[in-house]
């Protein structure tokens, strides 16, 4: 069947590691030293262990309305360490701590040539995982990259993250789409099993190895990286999708499509 749509993850897919250690390392000291300014009492070394796994956490059930995800996330995680933050105080946290992340995060390179071509006649949307909305559109518009997607499906604003084929269901509804008419490419375990579920073909973007593949959606300090690892390791071993690719320029033979002169 004709391929109508290509659907898109973004962190990992399209904006891409420059140096995974170094963006969560940044990410850790920036977020340290702001809540040692409110107040901390931990050292550093402390710290880092109570952050593991911080955006993989359920998230927090008693929520301010005001707040995105990751900033109801802060205010849970501080008062777990008996600080009681105010809003300014939390938002700042946030910007900050994913601003200094996002130090270490570029654009693919081959992404914008790709996109330009696709939007001819193909239906273009992003369906990221990403709980703090507002920031993510300032990287969109930052990357030029908005005005590509008709539609931009994230987990913070519509209340499902992948692998939930709901959120995929979701994109298809807005363009009027079968499953079966669309592909969607995406770097991680939740992509390809969210897409399968929902009937789409899935496209994993594999840039590097299996075993030199770094943790790239959470925190993890030292002394658990190396089995976060390898559970990684065995988590993509069991995906199974329609298609694997190494760089996003092997889309153009895959879509048949014909690369700008």
């Amino acid at each position: 069947m004709l391929i109508k749509g290509v659907f898109f993850d973004l962190y990992g897919t399209i904006l891409i590691p420059k140096n995974n250690k170094k963006a969560w390392n940044n990410w850790l000291s920036t977020f340290y030293r702001l809540m040692k300014n409110n107040g901390l009492n931990l050292s550093k070394r402390d710290f880092a262990n109570v952050c593991n796994g911080f955006f993989t956490r359920e998230e927090p059930i008693e929520k301010d309305k005001n707040l995105t995800i990751y900033e109801n996330r802060i205010r849970r995680f501080a008062l777990d360490l008996s600080l009681e933050l105010e809003t300014h105080e939390i938002k700042k946290i946030a910007n900050d701590c994913v601003n200094s992340w996002h130090k270490y995060v570029k654009i693919d390179p081959e992404a914008l040539p790709l996109l330009r071509i696709l939007r001819i006649n193909k239906a273009l949307a992003l369906i990221s995982n990403f709980d703090h909305p507002p920031y993510l559109y300032s990287i969109l518009s930052k990357y030029k990259l908005k005005k590509y997607f008709k539609f931009i499906a994230i987990s913070g604003e519509i209340g499902v993250k992948k692998p939930d084929p709901q959120i995929f269901h979701i994109t298809l509804e807005k363009f009027e789409l079968k499953p079966q008419e669309v592909v969607y490419i995406g770097d991680s375990k939740e992509d390809i099993e969210g897409a399968l579920n929902t009937g789409i073909k899935p496209i994993l973007i594999q840039r590097q190895s299996f075993k030199k593949r770094l943790i790239g959606n959470d925190y993890y300090s030292k002394s658990v990286v190396k089995v976060k690892a390898r559970e990684n390791i065995n988590q993509y071993l069991k995906i199974k999708p329609f298609k694997t690719i190494s760089r996003l320029k092997e889309l153009y033979k895959i879509l048949d499509l014909k690369k700008a002169s």
